[in-house]
């Protein structure tokens, strides 16, 4: 059995223990210290990080009364010095404090009981039993929340017997058996919970929901807490600040200015749409009367190679699709993008032209690849110096000289 020593100080970075065994499992070992200050994963809070005689900590799991830390490699016998990385824990212990004033806020406002809490590395997320929460409660849970941090209520860690719990006034009631430890925020929390906390709500800092999500027919509130939060507010201050200068607005206009920008947007695509459907159409009758190379059962043959920069992507689209609707035709297209080609073979409905039966020998010519289904293939290729043999194997495959 290992001794628990992360109940008696969250605080303690370094410690002193003995190996008591070592067990390869795959690729890692799982050491057994006679005492550990590393805390297992347990109650929805991740297990510490850190490094046993300079090795990583990567896991700390608790099996009944033994603590196993899964590591990379074997340590050495004997006494070994453990070390916590105490950014990871201060940040968890931040979240495992914070959502229990957080969950007892939200039970104060509006009698949600929390039912699961995920303490992920970028948020908390603590999902209720109703529902939808309104966004007036959530703002009351964290003007609540943010008081009891600010007023620096003590923190206490009590062990007791599952019989005389009811003592307490449990804001959830707990299903262990046996000896059970409570964590009292002064008169605001009592909750059974094994993880590590803070023996003060003001290290918490400050806590912001930043979303809702709904999962399994309830509400799911994701909560910055802590150095996140602060972090967070930081960010989200210099892109506001950015988003002031670029736009030349105070905060309070930035949603305005947004909204006419987007409408300007909005316009401007729709301008956009019109020239591009009319440029298509001019594009179509060009080619219609300059690129025809011949006639395939009489039908016309069109083929065409634009450079990079010639043509806009978005318009050779709009015009193929004018060509597999007008008139009769089949046709060989190729445009280049940057250091690709995109090659495109169709015909109008009714005209017959099998891709397939040809499409190993025109690939060869661009090295290519695609495909498609009647009537319109489309693909791309690398090979640029084999541009004339691919427009050559085309006409062959239509019987063309």
């Amino acid at each position: 059995m290992t001794e628990k020593l992360y109940y008696n100080d969250a605080n303690t970075e370094e410690f002193q223990a003995e190996i008591i065994q070592i067990i390869p499992e795959k690729n890692q070992w799982k050491a057994e210290l006679d005492r550990t200050y590393f805390y297992p994963e347990g109650g929805g809070q991740p297990a510490d990080k850190g490094w046993i005689a300079g090795i990583p900590v990567l896991d700390v799991q608790k099996v009944q009364e033994t603590i196993y830390h899964i590591m990379p490699a074997s340590p050495p016998r004997g006494t070994v010095t453990g070390k916590i990385d105490m950014k990871w824990r201060r940040d968890f212990m931040q979240q495992h404090t914070g959502q229990h004033i957080i969950s007892g806020a939200l039970y104060k406002v509006g009698q949600y009981v929390t039912q699961s809490v995920h303490m992920g590395i970028d948020y908390t997320s603590i999902e209720i039993d109703q529902p939808q929460i309104s966004p007036q409660h959530i703002q009351q849970v964290e003007e609540i929340a943010n008081t009891v941090i600010r007023d620096d209520l003590p923190i206490e860690f009590i062990f007791t017997q599952s019989g005389q719990v009811d003592a307490f006034q449990l804001r959830k009631p707990s299903s262990r058996e046996g000896q059970i430890r409570l964590v009292r925020i002064a008169d605001f929390d009592c909750v059974a919970c094994g993880g590590i906390h803070f023996n003060s709500t003001r290290h918490v800092r400050l806590v912001k929901a930043i979303g809702i999500e709904k999962i399994r027919g309830h509400a799911r509130i994701l909560w910055k807490i802590g150095d996140r939060a602060i972090a967070d507010y930081t960010s989200k201050d210099r892109l506001i600040s950015e988003l002031r200068s670029l736009l030349s607005t105070g905060d309070e206009s930035l949603p305005q200015k947004t909204r006419e920008l987007i409408e300007e947007l909005a316009q401007l695509k729709r301008k956009c749409s019109q020239y591009e459907n009319q440029h298509a159409r001019f594009l179509y009758t060009q080619l219609m009367e300059k690129n025809s190379i011949g006639n395939f059962r009489g039908v016309p043959i069109i083929t065409r190679y634009w450079t990079d920069g010639e043509e806009e992507e978005s318009v050779i689209n709009k015009m193929i699709k004018i060509l597999l609707k007008e008139q009769p035709a089949i046709f060989c297209l190729v445009y280049k993008a940057s250091d690709r080609l995109n090659w495109c073979i169709g015909c109008t409905e009714g005209v017959e032209y099998s891709f397939d039966k040809n499409k190993q020998e025109l690939m060869a010519s661009i090295d290519g690849k695609g495909g498609g289904s009647y009537p319109l293939w489309k693909g791309i290729g690398k090979n640029e110096s084999g541009m004339e043999q691919f427009f050559t194997r085309f006409r062959a495959s239509l019987q063309l000289p």
